[in-house]
């Protein structure tokens, strides 16, 4: 047993009291919540394609799954430095990798401002340059394999936020093309269901509102979830036998594919798993920046005098 203070576990123990109390069990009822949620939407059951049906439909395409990740080195703002990488990797082997570096270091300028500013700021900054190189990706498989379908790690809503230039670039280029670009996300950030549902509960999300409420192989679509203004569509999937469903998300231009790319997702996804198509994760798996790789590269190109002065903090001397 891990060493414990008497005064931890008992804020634990009175928030767990306070989280049962705005969450309580009658209000979350499964079936209660299906029968709100149909009065402003429709379920529907979503078959699996078999493997014939699968290769009929992408008729000789090929399926690119874009993904992106980004690590940075311990220490404290500013003496960082984060590491991105981007993947748009096709079914039939074909590979595009993006990558780039950012450091507060070489700002031009340094901003007198609160911490919490900068680190908002940093954040932000590194969620677009993030975007930014996975929209690039996606854009070069478009132009150099014309895919069937291109599948984004995450809503397309996320990609549009981050960077509106290079995502209207992207729509675009896909609408012109011929080629069917869904996103697909694994965390639902969205409140527009549990809002019409619990107006008065303003801290309920869909999230919560959505967790089992699914059965497996299930979709949900409702007006309610079409973010306005923003050219997309979105349903919620059941896709494995996880308790938690995932978004999907596509361009409001190729929404007569939506069934497809709903069904598409679902083919993918393995029952046993966490609801996110195999091809995402293996995607996932090969470009995600590891701590031992960020370790490497700075160790291997970063000279060591300004290894130690600038990205070396004192508390990696500890050896309790």
């Amino acid at each position: 047993m891990l060493p414990v203070s008497l005064d931890l576990k008992q804020k634990l123990q009175e928030t767990n009291r306070e989280l049962r109390r705005m969450y309580p069990p009658e209000v979350f009822d499964r079936e209660k919540i299906r029968e709100g949620l149909k009065e402003i939407g429709a379920f529907s059951p979503i078959e699996k394609w078999a493997d014939d049906g699968l290769r009929d439909w992408l008729a000789g395409g090929t399926l690119v799954g874009v993904d992106g990740s980004v690590n940075s080195t311990p220490g404290s703002y500013p003496h960082t430095l984060s590491v991105f990488q981007a993947l748009a990797k096709g079914t039939r082997g074909e590979e595009y990798w993006a990558a780039d570096l950012y450091t507060p270091l070489l700002d031009a300028e340094e901003e007198e401002e609160i911490a919490e500013g900068r680190l908002a700021r940093e954040a932000k900054h590194r969620g677009s340059l993030l975007a930014s190189l996975e929209i690039g990706a996606a854009m070069e498989a478009i132009s150099r394999w014309r895919p069937r379908v291109v599948m984004m790690d995450g809503s397309l809503l996320h990609f549009l936020i981050d960077d509106a230039a290079m995502w209207e670039k992207l729509a675009s280029t896909a609408i012109e093309k011929g080629v069917l670009l869904v996103g697909v996300s694994e965390e639902i950030g969205t409140k527009s269901l549990a809002r019409r549902l619990f107006p008065g509960q303003s801290t309920y999300s869909d999230r919560d509102l959505l967790f089992g409420a699914l059965r497996s192989g299930e979709a949900y679509l409702s007006p309610e979830m079409n973010p306005a203004g923003t050219g997309l569509w979105k349903a919620i999937l059941s896709s494995s036998r996880n308790p938690q469903p995932v978004g999907i998300d596509g361009l409001a231009a190729q929404e007569e594919f939506r069934d497809d790319l709903i069904r598409l997702v679902h083919t993918l996804t393995p029952a046993q798993g966490r609801g996110v198509p195999l091809w995402l994760d293996i995607v996932d798996k090969e470009v995600r920046v590891t701590d031992a790789l960020v370790h490497a590269m700075v160790e291997q190109y970063i000279d060591p005098d300004l290894r130690h002065r600038l990205l070396h903090p004192k508390r990696k001397e500890r050896h309790l």
